[in-house]
């Protein structure tokens, strides 16, 4: 299995003309016969708009508040690529970091990847969907 890993930051996909534009080169990809997965950050701006609102509602927000709060804008991101190619005829979804799953040490913002289970990604592979993956999650 020919698989691919396309990784897309906040300007990539920071407004939906540049979300279609994503979905097309994600497309290129799967008629070349690769197995595609896509990582993507939030939209650009996002986070830190995101981020500003928690000092403006408080200026000692916890760290686990933080890390749900800056990842919605991941979450986002994915679900509007997964929905666009969902429109153009491939079987995508969004995934989170708790549905694969991908396992963290360390505490909240500052954690690392420790290990993923790769099994239900591969599978989904496999039946030609398209994962659409958070890049900032772990649990």
């Amino acid at each position: 299995m020919k698989i691919v890993v396309l990784k897309f930051g906040g300007t990539s996909v920071g407004t939906i003309k540049k979300i279609k534009k994503v979905a097309e080169i994600i497309a290129s990809y799967k008629r070349k016969n690769y197995k595609v997965m896509v990582v993507s950050s939030a939209m650009s701006g996002v986070t830190n708009e995101l981020i500003k609102k928690s000092f403006e509602i408080s200026d000692n927000f916890s760290d686990s508040e933080y890390d749900v709060l800056v990842s919605s804008g991941e979450q986002m991101a994915c679900s509007l690529i997964a929905g666009r190619l969902i429109h153009n005829g491939y079987k995508s979804r969004s995934w989170l970091s708790w549905q694969i799953p991908i396992f963290t040490n360390g505490i909240h913002k500052n954690s690392r990847i420790n290990q993923i289970r790769k099994n239900k990604i591969f599978e989904y592979l496999k039946e030609g969907g398209i994962p659409i993956i958070t890049g900032f999650q772990g649990i």
